[in-house]
């Protein structure tokens, strides 16, 4: 393999070169001596294609000058960012044992205890890198040394984001190592801390099970992976920690590394509740009301508007009506059938939900309208209503000639037939789950209404997540007989939560119009790089923030009948979450300015 730099070879006249350790994507470590201080260091030399070299030296400068401000026991610190003629290179601290792919193939698997031991040390060293909105983006067995004292250290933060290797960020580029990369990430979508956490959660399975599972096919149920599966005698609370660790969907996983690694001090951490699923756009349904409020439900289902689907005429109308209505509803039986024919409604909300209903199934080719409940009786088909008249007819015929009882004996038959004709024709499709009222009521107005107003993306996804939380904390203390004490902290969280989530909405469509616009940027503004940096920093920090909030309420959601009549102790958290919101809204001022010009 042929080497860039000869052993022997001095870097800005005080790192003298010494053997190649290993090679990234845009990269090579090799072992170096600082003349100066008489030490081993590692240098990791930058060699990019030469078309991205400008770019990636800028891009590793702006990031080593964040990343050698993270100081942890568990995080192998970075000391310079250096050019000397045609090579940049960063210098680190050299750790003399090996990484974790190169044990586990030379010394087989990790038995379970050194298992939790990588765990933490890595859980703890990410939850302090995301407290400060970095992310690691390639969390990975070759990017995990251990250190001779027995700690396990992660290296390369920002690695994948700076050498261009292989997965995808929200810009087009690769970021991330596949086999790693969370599903979230490789659809194309921002990762987030979570993602980081799936990382370290296939990390813990390589490590536990000496392979990788086959991604190929995924787990079933929305758990993740299952290291027993493979190796027997994984004990089984570890074997669902990395299970929840790499389930498929975000909201399933620990909301934060912190998170995590109380799960492995603790051994173990209760099962998450899978998230409801809006019927409609499977987005997240915080409420468990069938629909998301952005498709036009609400915390109850309550209502008088039924949305029923306009009658298809024809067979083939039909055929095309039962089809699509199957691919986002998945009901089978004669209810779906009903459905489908318009003699069912689909939906029981209010007036205003129903026009949103109305209009998201308009999107899916689904014609339909919103019938008050009053009017019920118009969905039941003319064949009931004749077979009504044919009932009354005969009753009144038999009454004249043969019975005269039946005279009376029919009408309340008929009755009776309405009676259930209608109470069946209420009933929708989608119904939401019975729940007691645990927010207060205008908490959860506010909620609902930015639930609503916010776009599909990770926001409305963290609110969603939040929320649930808050409710099912909330539902806790209610039985508990303590939620008068402690509903002023909870719902102010929630709130300061739906305006950090609104905030981040914000920021998101900034950053996606700057980067429709990069090319114009770098051409005409001086520093638009680093102000690009420090905004995706910004807007990790306040992912990161109400990942945190989610982390505080999950603790106490196991909590609540021993909080007796205490107040919560959330101030700190939602101090932090609006700090961080002020923080966020100062980057949006900046990417906003940036964005300013004529041609924007």
């Amino acid at each position: 393999m042929t080497g860039y730099l000869a052993p022997g070879t001095v870097l800005c006249d005080r790192w003298e070169v010494g053997r190649e350790l290993g090679r990234g994507g845009y990269s090579v470590v090799y072992l170096a001596r600082d003349r100066r201080l008489g030490s081993d260091v590692a240098v990791k030399l930058l060699v990019p294609p030469p078309a991205a070299a400008e770019l990636a030296r800028e891009r590793m400068r702006r990031e080593v000058q964040v990343v050698r401000a993270l100081s942890h026991a568990n995080i192998v610190p970075v000391y310079e960012f250096m050019e000397d003629g045609p090579w940049s290179f960063i210098v680190m601290e050299y750790i003399a044992g090996p990484d974790l792919q190169v044990r586990v193939r030379q010394r087989g698997r990790l038995a379970a205890d050194q298992a939790v031991r990588l765990g933490r040390d890595l859980a703890a060293a990410l939850a302090a890198a995301h407290r400060r909105g970095i992310l690691h983006r390639d969390v990975k067995p070759q990017n995990v040394l251990l250190d001779p004292d027995g700690r396990f250290r992660l290296t390369d933060f920002g690695s994948a984001k700076l050498d261009g290797q292989l997965g995808v960020t929200a810009t087009g580029t690769l970021a991330g190592t596949p086999d790693y990369l969370a599903p979230e990430v490789a659809a194309g979508r921002r990762g987030d801390a979570r993602a980081d956490l799936y990382a370290l959660g296939l990390t813990l399975y390589y490590a536990l099970a000496g392979e990788l599972p086959d991604r190929g096919r995924p787990p079933a149920g929305g758990s993740g992976y299952r290291p027993s599966l493979v190796v027997p005698g994984v004990p089984d609370w570890l074997d669902d920690v990395v299970a929840r660790a790499t389930a498929p969907a975000p909201e399933d996983r620990f909301p934060s590394a912190a998170a995590l690694e109380e799960a492995l001090a603790g051994q173990g951490a209760e099962a998450a509740e899978p998230a409801a699923r809006c019927a409609l756009c499977g987005g997240p349904d915080p409420f468990g009301a069938g629909l998301c409020p952005g498709c036009g439900g609400g915390s109850d289902g309550a209502g008088e508007t039924l949305v029923v689907l306009q009658r298809p005429v024809g067979a083939s109308a039909v055929a095309v009506a039962r089809s699509r209505l199957a691919a986002i509803l998945p009901a089978t039986g004669q209810d779906a059938e009903a459905a489908a024919l318009g003699e069912r409604p689909l939906f029981r909300t209010s007036t205003d939900a129903a026009r949103r209903i109305v209009e998201r199934l308009g999107s899916h080719q689904l014609a339909a309208r919103a019938v008050p409940a009053s009017r019920v009786l118009e969905l039941l088909p003319a064949s009931f209503h004749l077979m009504l008249v044919a009932v009354v007819i005969a009753g009144a015929a038999a009454g004249v000639s043969a019975a005269p009882s039946l005279r009376w004996v029919t009408p309340v038959f008929v009755g009776l037939l309405l009676l259930s004709a209608r109470r069946s024709a209420v009933t929708p499709l989608v119904s939401a789950a019975p729940r007691s009222d645990a927010l207060p009521p205008d908490v959860e107005r506010r909620l609902i209404a930015s639930l609503a107003d916010l776009p599909a993306g990770t926001a409305r996804d963290l609110l969603a997540d939040l929320t649930r939380l808050g409710h099912t904390v909330s539902a806790g203390l209610r039985r508990a007989g303590s939620l008068d004490d402690a509903a002023p902290a909870l719902g102010e969280l929630l709130l300061a939560g739906a305006d950090a989530a609104g905030d981040l909405a914000l920021l998101d469509e900034s950053l996606g119009r700057f980067e429709r616009q990069r090319e114009r940027l770098a051409v005409q503004r001086e520093g638009w790089a680093d102000a690009l940096a420090r905004c995706e920093r910004a807007r990790d920090a306040l992912v990161q923030r109400l990942l945190d909030a989610m982390t505080v309420l999950g603790r106490l959601q196991g909590q609540a009948a021993e909080l007796g009549g205490k107040e919560l102790a959330l101030d700190e958290t939602v101090a932090a979450l609006r700090a961080e919101a002020e923080a966020q809204q100062a980057a949006s001022r900046e990417i906003a300015a940036l964005l300013a010009s004529p041609s924007a």
